[in-house]
């Protein structure tokens, strides 16, 4: 009897040491320092695939959220958020934190939609693990490799230059007078006149270009200084182009959509973004390189109408195709929304079908059965009476 006693209370004990390990871990991301240089470490994670994400077999055992409807849950999926900080020459801290999510599907409620769930550490703490292992394992070959050391000295030269251009921008800003645009004046739009237009890092004509406007291209303007035009590029950055080459937008400002459907298209808001393989099963993004981005609804509400979804899927196409145009970084071949308020649902595109759509050669109901809207019922509008394809 004492021995049954026993048992059981060592079992309660281990229990309760799970529970207090998983709410140790969780919200908080993984460190741990390798004494290994920042390439070496950022070729080992690849190797591992560390920057891709992949299915999971169940929840139970990943999440801290003990749930017992995990039946509902179905394609869980995980990947991981990366930071890599050079702690030495050749040392380098590696943070990272498992991102877990499910779609979760109720036949008698009707709700259906995507979960994200908080990682316990144990997805971390397995990929620090096999890092290590692959660390130590090729250490040799990593003390000797002059690639890698290559890239130091190349990553070390390109920070210096990065430096250097700031230094010599906010000299350049500090000598000649600012003009900034007011921030109750109404907001001030341009557009290309002749194709292609240089926007530079900084007022001069030798400063570095950050990308080539095209035709139809729109910017707001942020401040005049003489000759030049400061204007916005995305949501934080900004560049200088000649004011001679551009022509104010008359009655500009809100867009290229009406009002009521820029309203509709605000629903909702980008709260991450990654470039990553398409690991969906649509054939035509199968294997390629694709922007993805996880849109919530704003604010407290966590239903939306569907024509509202279809507005902000549109929006995004058109702003994403436009700003991965003009960027030589991360390439891809389509632009992947996933929404995470009640309903739920998938909406990708090629960038490809996206230009034709933009440059009109694409009707506005044929771009959308080529795009892929999951599940559709999801998407439809009911205007247009349009049904996307589906993956």
């Amino acid at each position: 009897m004492r021995m049954g006693v026993s048992s059981t209370f060592v079992g309660i004990l281990v229990v309760i040491s799970s529970i207090a390990f998983a709410a140790e871990n969780s919200g908080r991301r993984q460190e741990r320092e390798y004494p290994f240089p920042l390439p070496a470490v950022r070729q080992a994670l690849q190797q591992l695939s560390a920057y891709t994400g992949s299915r999971l077999p169940t929840l139970d055992g990943f999440i801290t959220t003990v749930r017992a409807d995990l039946g509902h849950y179905e394609r869980p999926y995980y990947e991981y958020k990366i930071e890599l900080m050079p702690s030495a020459a050749d040392r380098t801290t590696v943070r990272l934190k498992a991102n877990v999510s499910a779609w979760y599907s109720d036949a008698q409620s009707g709700e259906s939609g995507y979960i994200a769930f908080e990682s316990n550490g144990r997805l971390e703490n397995d990929l620090l693990d096999r890092l290590n292992e692959l660390l130590t394992k090729n250490k040799s070959k990593i003390a000797t490799d002059p690639g890698l050391v290559a890239q130091q000295i190349a990553d070390v030269r390109q920070k210096r230059l990065e430096a250097e251009q700031r230094v010599s921008e906010l000299e350049t800003q500090l000598q000649a007078p600012q003009v900034p645009v007011g921030q109750n004046s109404p907001t001030e739009i341009v557009s290309v006149v002749k194709v292609p237009v240089p926007i530079f890092n900084a007022p001069e004509e030798h400063a570095s270009v950050l990308l080539r406007a095209q035709s139809e291209d729109e910017f707001e303007v942020l401040e005049h200084r003489g000759a030049w035009l400061r204007v916005k590029l995305g949501e934080t950055g900004s560049g200088w182009l000649k004011r001679a080459q551009v022509q104010a937008n008359l009655g500009a400002g809100s867009g290229d959509l009406p009002t009521s459907d820029k309203a509709e298209a605000d629903a909702f808001a980008v709260i991450r973004e990654m470039v990553s393989p398409f690991s969906g099963d649509w054939t035509r993004l199968n294997g390629k390189q694709a922007l993805y981005l996880w849109a919530r609804p704003e604010g407290s509400i966590r239903d939306v109408a569907v024509g509202q979804k279809l507005k902000f899927v549109e929006r995004i196409f058109k702003e994403r195709y436009r700003e991965v145009t003009h960027s030589s970084q991360n390439p891809v071949d389509g632009v992947v929304v996933i929404f995470l308020d009640k309903r739920g649902g998938v909406a990708a595109a090629t960038l490809e079908d996206i230009a034709h759509w933009a440059a009109g050669n694409l009707s506005h109901t044929a771009f959308l059965k080529k795009c892929s809207l999951d599940p559709p019922g999801a998407f439809e509008n009911a205007g247009n009476g349009v049904k996307a394809s589906v993956p």
